[in-house]
């Protein structure tokens, strides 16, 4: 097996630091940039994990009830692989535009099978605003988080095996940066 580094790191010139910079809540905007981890209202027990990872390959859409009813995800991190690191450059206003969000009632049945993370190339698995933040706190009080903006690719994602999953527990911000690696044969 060997390493692929995934985290997505932004540099002071990038333009969502800039912004995160601007922001009346700067600590909690910068924990918001680049591969991070979302707490709102827990976080998990440990600062480092290293779990089994399962993909599913959302290129051409985000997954249905059939996509993950025979799927067993107890313990794991799920990943969902939209494409949207890899097509359109993070940060930008189609990076922003591309739908991620997966329905409640598929959120629901991922729930149920206990997966410990949920890790997706994009801004979230819910839609911008009140919705993310539900369904990141639906996800946390079910044991599982959410983490965003992994910089996932065609290349990897049928070779990643396990993901090492670090962070700052120490963060005050309810985005948290994270460190990702995968584990890849």
């Amino acid at each position: 097996m060997h390493k692929e580094q995934l985290s997505l790191l932004v540099e002071e010139e990038h333009p969502a630091y800039e912004w995160a910079k601007k922001q009346s809540d700067s600590v909690s905007a910068f924990g918001h940039i680049g591969t991070h981890i979302d707490c709102y209202d827990s976080e998990p027990e440990k600062a480092k994990y290293e779990v089994e990872a399962e993909v599913l390959d959302c290129t051409v859409r985000m997954p249905l009830l059939s996509d993950i009813s025979g799927s067993d995800f107890s313990g794991k991190a799920l990943v969902l692989f939209t494409g949207n690191i890899e097509r359109n450059i993070y940060g930008t206003p189609e990076y922003g535009a591309m739908d991620t969000s997966i329905t409640a009632d598929v959120l629901d049945c991922i729930l149920e099978k206990t997966p410990a993370f949920i890790v997706i190339d994009s801004y979230g698995i819910g839609s911008h605003g009140d919705e993310h933040i539900r369904f990141d706190k639906r996800c946390e009080s079910n044991g599982c988080f959410v983490i965003e903006n992994v910089n996932l690719s065609q290349s990897v994602i049928g070779t990643i095996k396990k993901l090492q999953i670090e962070f700052d527990k120490s963060s005050k911000s309810t985005g948290k940066r994270c460190k990702v690696t995968a584990l890849c044969t």
